[in-house]
């Protein structure tokens, strides 16, 4: 079979989509898929829907000769009507986030609804990253769902390493600042804003931050973020490193003992999986999936978006119950060991394509 994937851009993006992308590629050439990536260049959101009406387009599609497409739906702008235009070529969706259930102004979040459900009912198959995912394309279309499969990410991409827990309870019971890390690229939707303003709610000597992602997506928001941190004075608690991957992300998860994300929306997230691999208890919030990750009170904790006085009664309370904190710790390391890893995801999105087309 000769299965065509489209992105947007660079498929070695570092982000959680691109990382699902990466890995279900490679799936398929070991199973001795021929595979084809479509790039198309990443633009502004009104410049993807003018690909629509580019014959190059479609060309470049057909000119590869696939027997079905999977498209990223990061890319449903340049496909919304150019889809139609592929002469019976069986198209799937990849979804990863909807961009519909994203923070909009309320005069233009109808325009994005109608364009992606438009898009949606183009398509003859989706996979969905999650069941908060499915959800939302149940929504969209009014329960009227093409063929569908749900292909949960994994964290199991880092080089297998035995994780031992005599050295994580000695990490946990460290005496000290605790030991915060944020993964993520540094926008507003990732709720970096919402950790620095619930440290300054605690002793500013109790907590170390360490954030792990890309400064570049955002600019307004990160000069927001530097100025805040200067503002409550945590320029020497909180370290933004930038991208950071490979071993070198390895080490961050080793030495940290705590992961925080506070989210406004995640579709999944994969770093809440990787850092589990580590043992490190995570806290999310109570929008999107992150509930089908973290376990409130048992391997982590959910709390509201925005809400910086939650997050600091949590960490103050890990901070000062340290036997609490590798009680997750564990637990954290049980939850990842009960998730399936990539091989698993990938066979499942294998199985649908071959079952259903």
């Amino acid at each position: 079979m000769r299965v065509g994937l489209l992105v947007y851009g660079d498929m070695d993006t570092v982000s959680g989509g691109y990382l699902y992308n990466r890995q279900l590629v490679a799936y398929l050439r070991e199973r001795g898929e021929q595979v084809a990536i479509i790039s198309l260049p990443l633009r502004s959101y009104w410049r993807h829907l003018g690909d629509n009406f580019r014959s190059a387009c479609v060309e470049q599609i057909l000119a590869a000769k696939l027997d079905i497409l999977i498209q990223d739906e990061m890319a449903h702008p340049s496909l919304v009507w150019l889809n139609r235009r592929l002469g019976g070529l069986p198209v799937v969706t990849l979804v990863h986030l909807f961009t519909a259930f994203d923070q909009h102004p309320w005069y233009s979040a109808w325009f994005y609804r109608a364009i992606e459900r438009r898009y949606l009912t183009s398509v003859q198959g989706l996979i969905a990253n999650s069941q908060t995912t499915l959800a939302q394309a149940r929504e969209l279309l009014y329960d009227k769902l093409p063929a569908y499969c749900v292909a949960v990410p994994a964290g199991d991409h880092f080089p297998a390493r035995y994780i031992d827990f005599a050295a994580i309870k000695q990490r946990g019971l460290l005496p000290g600042p605790l030991q915060i890390l944020v993964v993520g690229n540094v926008i507003r939707r990732k709720g970096l804003h919402v950790l620095i303003k619930a440290l300054n709610l605690l002793p500013a000597g109790d907590f170390q931050v360490t954030v792990a992602g890309r400064l570049d997506m955002e600019p307004a928001y990160v000069r927001q973020i530097l100025d805040l941190i200067q503002a409550v004075g945590l320029a020497y608690r909180v370290k933004l490193l930038g991208e950071v991957q490979g071993a070198d992300l390895v080490e961050l998860y080793l030495r940290h003992q705590l992961m925080v994300l506070p989210s406004t929306f995640e579709s999944y997230g994969i770093v809440y999986l990787e850092a589990q691999q580590f043992g490190l208890p995570v806290i999310g919030t109570t929008a999107g999936a992150a509930w089908e990750i973290i376990t409130d009170g048992e391997n982590g904790y959910l709390i509201k978006p925005e809400d910086a006085r939650g997050l600091a009664e949590v960490l103050l309370k890990l901070h000062q119950g340290r036997e609490l904190l590798v009680a997750l710790s564990r637990n954290a390391l049980a939850a990842f060991a009960g998730h399936a890893g990539w091989e698993n995801s990938c066979k499942v999105i294998w199985q649908f394509l071959y079952g259903r087309f």
